[in-house]
């Protein structure tokens, strides 16, 4: 899964698996330190396996020999950089506005267009109106040719208009597992972006 999440991340190797792999190498060195040290040696079958794991890491973090030395160098300076930028990225966005129910039939979305649902009939969100759109949305969860990109706009939209905590709860359960339908099929990894989202 790491070429995949190399080509979603831009080129870059997640911090967290440069940690996870750097801490596990340490593990492994001070575990074979240790068991230099002691009297009671492994078994055989145990000490291949062990043998076969030192070197499967070793192989593995040759590739990302430099990330690793950066994080051994300062660790907690190599973990937040990423910190800073998804805070820096949020900060960058603008909050979105509830669209009153007169803006929305006047004119339009934000890029001069009026949403159209099925039949041509053009599609209002209002908080009274939530529920409604969420049943379309469940109802048509499972069947072929459904956009689902779509349907989490339309529920980012709903959530921007739902006025009560109820309706904004409602949303989320709705939107949280329509999320995870866009990584359904086997072995895809789910986009990093959807995931912080």
């Amino acid at each position: 899964m790491i070429p995949n999440l190399i080509k979603q991340n831009d080129g870059k190797v997640p911090k967290l698996y440069i940690k996870t792999i750097a801490d596990l190498e340490t593990l492994v060195q001070e575990a074979s330190e240790k068991q230099k040290v002691t009297p009671k040696k492994m078994n055989a079958t145990n000490q291949r396996s062990f043998n076969a794991i030192k070197q499967r890491i070793r192989r593995n973090n040759r590739d990302f020999e430099k990330d690793i030395n950066q994080y051994r160098e300062d660790k907690d300076a190599f973990m937040q950089e990423d910190v800073i930028e998804d805070t820096a990225a949020a900060a960058a966005k603008k909050p979105k506005k509830a669209l009153l129910p007169d803006q929305i039939l006047t004119g339009a979305s934000d890029e001069g267009f009026t949403m159209v649902g099925a039949g041509g009939k053009a599609m209002v969100y209002t908080p009274e109106s939530i529920l409604k759109h969420l049943r379309t949305i469940v109802e048509a969860r499972g069947r072929k040719n459904t956009d689902r990109l779509e349907q989490i706009r339309i529920m980012e939209r709903l959530l921007d208009v739902a006025t009560t905590d109820y309706q904004k709860i409602r949303v989320l359960l709705t939107l949280i597992p329509t999320r995870f339908d866009l990584s359904s099929g086997t072995g895809i990894a789910m986009s990093q972006e959807q995931w912080k989202l």
